[in-house]
């Protein structure tokens, strides 16, 4: 019952920052380091949310990459030398294979 608590917390305050984003900067700034942080860590929570609700693979496995490729685009915005920027993307592809492996398990 607990951890069902947990879950739809995380999914509910995960929309939330999003939705919140979406109201706070204007249409021409969602590209930007601001809305990208916001969308992140919704997508981040959501994910989590997800996972500890046990909910389909699918679904899971649909929000981990969806935060992988804001993460990705939130890296490059940041125009960071080159190894720095490919660093980031190895970890950023790392993470999102471990989290896939572990839920497909």
């Amino acid at each position: 019952m607990g951890l069902q608590i947990l879950s739809w917390s995380m999914l509910i305050i995960g929309f939330i920052i999003i939705i919140w984003g979406f109201f706070e900067f204007p249409a021409n700034e969602w590209v930007g380091k601001d809305f990208l942080s916001f969308a992140i860590s919704g997508m981040i929570l959501i994910a989590g949310g997800l996972a500890i609700l046990k909910a389909s693979a699918g679904l899971i496995i649909a929000a981990i990459i969806i935060a992988a490729l804001l993460l990705a685009v939130y890296i490059w915005i940041f125009q960071m030398g080159a190894a720095n920027t490919l660093i980031s993307y190895v970890i950023t592809l790392a993470l999102v294979g471990w989290l896939i492996s572990l839920v497909l398990k």
